[in-house]
């Protein structure tokens, strides 16, 4: 009887995870970005989510560390979990809280460039859920564009 629960618990983890690889991020775009503080900003990204799955998908969880060469800029937390809608292909809010620790690398930043995410690289981690099953995204060092464009 054991098995069987375990076997069943087992299988439904694999259901609640299937299709992940069919998600796709299509497009970013820098929505809001606002000062709190001289350290603390709050980064609202649109992320055009290609969602053709049956499942709800919530990012609920990250932590990102933001590098301009060797240099450690920001980190950065999800502020607030993402849903995404199943069955979907739309623009969704991702709001980033972020904690400035050199100032100075930032002073010349033009927030207005459409290229500012290709200029920060960023690791981490994010936490994905899908009903039951969650599931933990280790991110490597990577462009912040390209991190965001390849999550699947």
């Amino acid at each position: 009887m054991r098995k069987l629960f375990l076997f069943c618990v087992l299988l439904f983890t694999v259901y609640s995870c299937a299709n992940y690889e069919d998600i796709n991020v299509v497009d970013v775009r820098v929505d809001n970005l606002s000062f709190q503080s001289t350290t603390q900003i709050t980064l609202t990204l649109g992320v055009k989510v290609d969602n053709p799955t049956k499942k709800t998908i919530t990012v609920s969880d990250g932590e990102l560390g933001v590098y301009r060469g060797d240099e450690k800029l920001a980190d950065m937390t999800l502020s607030t979990p993402t849903v995404i809608a199943a069955q979907s292909n739309e623009y969704n809010q991702l709001a980033l809280q972020v904690e400035v620790k050199n100032i100075m690398a930032l002073a010349g930043l033009n927030t207005n460039d459409s290229k500012l995410l290709e200029q920060f690289d960023v690791e981490g981690f994010l936490k994905i859920k899908s009903g039951a099953a969650s599931k933990k995204i280790k991110i490597d060092r990577t462009s912040f564009k390209n991190l965001l464009l390849s999550l699947k």
